[in-house]
């Protein structure tokens, strides 16, 4: 059967715009797939740690997040402990699910950067100079996980 030329374009079109829209779907579904898969490879870096030490001792810790996946990553606290030495040994600086960021609720590292987020944890008033004397000798350590999000889907990451 021979279609009229007019028909013909309509249906070169058509099939043109589902082509051009299955292609957009797949890399951008392909993309966060590749990110996801990616998602080990965010790494967590503590570069700086600060006691506050006044009524309400806190310790300010300064993480440098690097992103290497192709979407942005949104970062929440999870449990972030920072330990005198060894966290095996137990020898804990600050409370635990005390912490938070110092500049909201979430943080984001855009894709492919590196950015520097603040945690700020409260410090028991009886560990303020055993927190002190570990920065100082930097002996100080920072372990437990991040709530990472990419494109949707969260994960457990750990510091």
């Amino acid at each position: 059967m021979v279609r009229p030329p007019r028909t013909q374009r309509a249906l070169l079109a058509a099939l043109a715009v589902v082509l051009v829209v299955s292609a957009a779907a797949f890399v951008a579904t392909a993309s966060a797939q590749l990110a996801w898969q990616q998602r080990d490879s965010i790494d967590f870096q503590p570069t700086d740690y600060e006691l506050v030490d006044d009524d309400d001792p806190r310790l300010r810790v300064s993480l440098e997040v690097t992103n290497p996946t192709s979407v942005d990553a949104q970062f929440r606290v999870g449990s972030v402990v920072v330990y005198d030495g060894d966290p095996a040994e137990g020898a804990a600086l600050s409370v635990p699910r005390s912490e938070r960021l110092a500049d909201g609720r979430e943080a984001t590292v855009a894709a492919g950067a590196t950015a520097t987020v603040t945690l700020v944890a409260s410090v028991p008033g009886d560990t303020v100079e055993a927190a002190r004397a570990a920065i100082e000798s930097d002996r100080a350590v920072t372990s437990g996980t991040f709530a990472v999000t990419l494109r949707e889907r969260s994960y457990e990451a750990n510091v």
